[in-house]
């Protein structure tokens, strides 16, 4: 598998794991992003990367049974050091 397809599964599982269980910590999940990395959640509102980080350093354990599901993931474009991927997440 494509090593950012599988980043993006593998930060998923963590994003899980906080959400659901408080497992883990909001510091190790924000390394993973870029300084420039946004997120549009299902509210459709992007948020920047201080914007994501408040959201996870106050949402650890905040979803208990959350399952999230990462599927129809593409590479929209790659360089030698990252990807833009699009990918859905339900």
């Amino acid at each position: 598998m494509n090593p950012y397809l599988q980043e993006v599964l593998d930060a998923h599982v963590l994003i899980e794991r906080w959400l659901s269980h408080g497992e883990g910590s909001a510091e190790a999940l924000m390394k993973r992003f870029a300084a420039d990395f946004t997120m549009i959640p299902l509210s459709g509102e992007k948020m920047d990367y201080p914007t994501v980080s408040r959201f996870f350093h106050h949402a650890g354990s905040s979803r208990p049974g959350l399952d999230i599901v990462v599927d129809q993931m593409e590479i929209i474009s790659e360089w030698h050091d990252g990807a833009a991927v699009l990918y859905r997440e339900s």
